[in-house]
């Protein structure tokens, strides 16, 4: 008899999936254009250029039992995150990064076939996991000022399994219009809303509804806000009937010892972590003024710690390249609507000004004709 072949014997829609667009390797990629490792600047993941609080990093020191499964009930981490949010800590639900949590929703809702939207452009896990779960996807395109298309959301809606909408949205970082709120929790859908970013908007949270709201689950993470994106922790917020389906479904042992040791000691340092969102908010504002003054870009306004960028009649991808010869690295996309445009993440101030400098650079070759040579 034949051995198992695993590819052969994968499930179809598989083996056609296709792969979800990680962050490149910045050390290897820039040492190929010899810039030195210790000059490479990375703002291509929203990743927090200030790191954990000084109180998660006092936690990470030791404060845990690294040798201990964590408590598969996560008392600690719901009781923690219940006095930060206001809301029963019965009502919440730990999660290895909200990812893991996309996942879950997928695999305890989402059958084959059924219909699964979102307003692109967006956060691509949404789309991954509808791949993966075989679901009928449908995105919604967003309008020219990325607001989202209301009437066309509702159409398709009312006949989905579930809604993603990140607020503020990954990479357009504007927020969800709040009169779209109601329609969609009406339109029989389970209604998840993603707000990795929220901790750096004045849009407020819908934590506290969804405690009361069955088709509304919220979705929050520590990685950006709290600088803790290598350590995998994020949350849920939701009914409490759902809640109690969700710890049941979960791996009993999803959250890290470490990684929740950093999470509650960030939720003891709320102070210093919203000081360095009000920085990051600030230099946001200060890259979009900045670019604005270089006739070839058009930055849009954000309510995040990152700035999506068009660069008019340009390709985001030679940007990209020329930002990588000088060790920045940023985020591009390949679908159309976001070909011309370049993601930054916010890093340090004086981070920052290397990047504004980098690119008025790029804005001089580009009008001596030099950027495609260069980058060809």
């Amino acid at each position: 008899m034949a051995r198992f072949d695993p590819i052969a014997s994968l499930r179809p829609h598989i083996r056609s999936l296709p792969p979800y667009e990680v962050l490149a390797d910045a050390v290897s990629i820039a040492a190929e254009h010899g810039v030195p490792a210790d000059q490479v600047l990375q703002l291509d993941g929203n990743e927090n250029p200030y790191g954990p609080s000084p109180k998660a990093l006092e936690a990470l020191r030791g404060k845990y039992a690294a040798e201990r499964y964590a408590d598969a009930t996560q008392g600690r981490l719901r009781a923690a995150l219940s006095a930060h949010l206001g809301v029963p800590a019965e009502c919440i639900v730990g999660g290895a990064g909200s990812d893991e949590l996309i996942d879950l929703i997928f695999r305890m809702w989402v059958a084959p076939g059924d219909r699964v939207v979102t307003c692109g452009p967006t956060f691509g896990m949404y789309a991954f996991d509808a791949g993966l779960h075989e679901a009928e996807f449908v995105d919604v395109p967003r309008l020219d000022d990325w607001s989202v298309d209301g009437p066309a959301l509702l159409e398709v809606a009312r006949d989905a399994k579930v809604v993603f909408l990140a607020t503020p949205n990954n990479p357009t970082g504007n927020s969800l219009q709040a009169e779209l709120v109601e329609p969609l929790l009406d339109s029989g859908a389970l209604i998840v809303m993603d707000e990795a970013y929220i901790e750096f908007a004045e849009t407020e949270s819908l934590a506290a509804r969804a405690v009361s709201e069955p088709a509304l689950i919220v979705l929050r993470t520590f990685s950006k806000w709290a600088g803790l994106a290598g350590l995998r922790i994020g949350y849920g917020v939701a009914a409490a009937e759902t809640i109690d389906v969700v710890m049941r479904a979960k791996q009993p042992y999803n959250t890290g010892a470490a990684s929740e040791a950093a999470a509650i000691a960030s939720l003891n340092d709320v102070e210093e972590l919203d000081r360095r969102a009000a920085i990051l908010r600030a230099e946001c504002e200060r890259m979009v003024a900045a670019l604005r003054q270089q006739e070839w870009l058009e930055p849009y306004p954000s309510e995040t710690n990152f700035v999506l960028v068009r660069a008019a009649g340009h390709q985001g991808a030679d940007v990209n390249e020329a930002l990588r010869r000088r060790g920045i690295f940023i985020r591009t996309y390949g679908n159309e609507q976001l070909r011309d445009c370049i993601r930054i993440s916010m890093g340090t101030p004086e981070q920052n000004d290397r990047v504004i400098a980098a690119l008025a650079e790029i804005g001089n070759e580009l009008s001596a004709g030099e950027l495609g040579a260069a980058s060809g």
